[in-house]
């Protein structure tokens, strides 16, 4: 595989994985209904285990507040991190905590029921 493919596969990867994913980044807290399921695993911690950065969202407005979301893919696997911007001094708003979400099936599909 040469190097212009490689790059054509992660650029098509990352752009696909972002349009499925890019109406939720608007909203840090993911409601239950929703394919990603809250994690304890760190941003850190994906990429040391081979996950790669295939898209960020700067900006994204969470809570009254800004965020940055990550996208992290690694095979089948994905997550998203959402990492708040830290309010200015003058606000008393704590910020929220970095969050990552593991990207799931929808509740009440079944693994195999997907399309091929």
């Amino acid at each position: 595989m040469t190097f212009r493919t490689t790059a054509r596969t992660v650029a098509a990867t990352a752009a696909a994985l972002l349009a499925a994913v890019a109406p939720l980044t608007a909203n840090a807290q993911t409601p239950p209904s929703s394919q990603w399921r809250a994690s304890p695993i760190t941003l850190s911690s994906l990429l040391q285990d081979g996950y790669k950065i295939v898209a960020v969202v700067n900006g994204a407005h969470v809570n009254g507040g800004s965020a940055d979301t990550i996208f992290v893919q690694r095979d089948q696997s994905a997550f998203k991190c959402v990492d708040p911007q830290q309010p200015d001094a003058k606000s008393k708003t704590p910020a929220t905590p970095p969050a990552c979400f593991e990207l799931v099936p929808p509740s009440g599909a079944s693994a195999g029921s997907e399309a091929k």
